[in-house]
């Protein structure tokens, strides 16, 4: 038996079977419909169907989607006829099942990310990188922050409190435990921070405010917790809150949503963390550009009861901190820090550090082995205006205008006693600029009338550049002078009381003195417009030479400029 049994298999295996036809579905529907069919191969899995006929043909085809049930209910009644089937019952139930097995799935999924992130909110602090890296005193000393050296002597109070706090209890003497810094973007309070921890010697704990902003009810309440209880452990340490507005607004009194609530209790947490180091050395320094914005609660004594305020550096700060962001780097005998210095005029030490840091990308691109002072300059013009636009496509009649524009603004500021000298001028098209005037602009912390009058016959004096080539067809690149001009020329009648409308105007206003104050201004800009076009009559042939050399040039540095105003003296 077990012989035969291997040759029937052997024989069933070498036999040659019968070839499958492909044959549309309607064939092989007729074909069962009329008892020719003898088996019927229903494959639901591939959607395809295979007929054996009584004369041992075979026919296969294809059907659509779902229809191999449709097919076993139409023949599973018909006497002998065979039927077999792979899937059907089994793909149909999972096709009813589908939508039950995605939903579960996405609620799953959704389940697990909500854990995780609850677990790394929970589990770690907000940052635990921040805690982890706090457990190291910054490399950051004092004599890496340059332009503040009055907020650093502030700042060495607290340096001297963590170094010896035992002279400060013995005298009855309480060291603020919570700094507030307040200024603009990118003026190194970051920086001070970290200097202030590497100059004491301590664990920096740097975080955000947004850190603690989460919309999980309790998340920024536990969060302020474990970083405060972290920095407590460690005894004395620094713990720095970037962006404190983001966790310290002021709290709301009407309805509230849900993340107004979260934001709410995470404030009370950081009240009630900061009250319970009356008796640590732990120092919460905290920093913003919008202290308006912050809850009295913080900036009552115990808190952040001192406010240090860090502004732009003046020009011998900004010196220093060209030196500082320039030690790492090759410079060329040419480059004058101290003239930069003058030029950088309201750019923070971030501004001058991504200065710094162009300039040595342009000396690499063009392949010179120090950076040069022309680098300095062209990386300047990057950061304040923008990169120049050498693609852009300009027509030599609006190259010609905007030479004439530049040299009027250029020969103002050149004859104008009270102005500022211009360093540097150029039609090269920058940013949505079409050319620059660069001014050796000093710090001022006052205007003067004859000042501000002068800056005011400057500025209009591009229109009046233009006007002495084209006549009254002027152009639209006065705009962005006209803006500066009319903001100027509303101080000097409502803030300074520099009009003849006296400074009573120098106060609050109602509408009728609004239209006076506009009345005003249009005439200290009229009045602007004529000195100018008057001023470049007087000196029209330096005028004309200036924007030829512009035209010839592009662009024309102060000792250029300087040899052209000798020729015509």
């Amino acid at each position: 038996m077990a012989v035969l049994l291997v040759v029937v298999y052997l024989s069933s295996h070498t036999t040659t079977a019968a070839p499958i036809k492909s044959a549309p579905l309607s064939v092989i529907v007729t074909a069962t419909s009329d008892h020719r069919v003898a088996t019927l191969v229903i494959n639901d899995n591939a959607q395809v169907v295979i007929a054996t006929y009584k004369d041992g043909s075979k026919v296969e085809s294809g059907y659509p989607l779902g229809f191999g049930s449709k097919l076993i209910e139409m023949f599973s009644s018909q006497k002998g006829l065979t039927i077999k089937s792979s899937s059907v019952a089994s793909v149909s139930l999972l096709r009813s099942l589908l939508p039950v097995l995605l939903n579960v799935l996405f609620v799953g999924l959704l389940a697990f990310f909500l854990l995780r992130r609850m677990g790394n909110v929970t589990g770690k602090v907000p940052g635990m990188s921040a805690l982890k890296n706090g457990e190291n005193v910054p490399a950051t000393r004092f004599g890496d922050v340059g332009g503040v050296d009055e907020v650093v002597d502030e700042m060495t109070e607290i340096v001297d409190y963590l170094h010896n706090p035992d002279r400060y209890v013995a005298l009855g003497a309480k060291v603020p435990h919570g700094v507030l810094l307040v200024g603009p973007p990118g003026t190194g309070k970051t920086l001070l921070a970290k200097a202030v921890a590497g100059e004491a010697g301590v664990p920096f704990f740097a975080l955000s405010g947004s850190d603690f902003v989460e919309t999980f009810v309790g998340v920024g309440a536990r969060r302020v917790r474990e970083v405060f209880a972290a920095a407590k452990k460690a005894g004395k340490a620094i713990v720095f809150i970037d962006e404190l507005d983001a966790v310290g607004r002021t709290r709301s009194s009407g309805m509230q949503n849900g993340a107004t609530e979260e934001t709410d209790r995470t404030l009370n947490a950081l009240l009630v963390a900061m009250d319970g180091f009356e008796d640590s050395s732990v120092i919460v320094l905290g920093a913003t550009n919008r202290p308006e914005v912050l809850d009295s609660a913080l900036l009552r004594s115990g808190r952040f009861d001192r406010k240090i305020t860090i502004g732009v550096p003046d020009r011998r700060g900004r010196k220093r901190i060209l030196e500082l962001v320039t030690r790492d780097k090759k410079l060329g005998s040419d480059v004058d820090l101290d003239d930069l210095a003058g030029r950088t005029s309201t750019m923070s030490g971030a501004d001058l550090a991504f200065l710094a840091n162009e300039a040595a990308l342009g000396a690499a691109r063009a392949g010179r082995k120090a950076v040069g002072q022309e680098d300095m300059l062209a990386a300047l013009e990057v950061v304040a205006i923008g990169r120049a636009r050498n693609s852009i496509l300009v027509s030599e009649h609006e190259r010609k205008i905007t030479a004439w524009h530049e040299a009027g603004h250029t020969v103002a500021s050149l004859k104008l006693e009270a102005a500022d000298a211009p360093v540097r001028v150029s039609i090269v098209p920058r940013g949505g600029a079409g050319g620059v005037t660069w001014m050796d602009a000093d710090d001022r912390h006052f205007v003067s009338k004859s000042r501000a009058k002068a800056d005011l016959v400057v500025l209009m004096a591009g229109r009046a550049g233009e006007m002495a080539l084209v006549g009254d067809d002027f152009t639209s690149g006065v705009a962005s002078d006209l803006r500066v001009a009319g903001r100027l020329a509303k101080s000097m009648v409502t803030e300074w009381a520099m009009s003849d409308m006296g400074p009573h105007w120098s106060d609050g206003m109602d509408m009728n003195a609004e239209a006076a104050v506009a009345q005003e201004v249009d005439r200290l800009l009229s009045e602007a417009l004529a000195t100018a076009q008057q001023l470049l009559a007087d000196n029209a042939a330096l005028h004309q030479k200036i924007a030829e050399e512009l035209l010839r040039e592009d662009t024309l540095d102060r000792s250029e400029l300087d040899a052209l105003v000798a020729q015509f003296a």
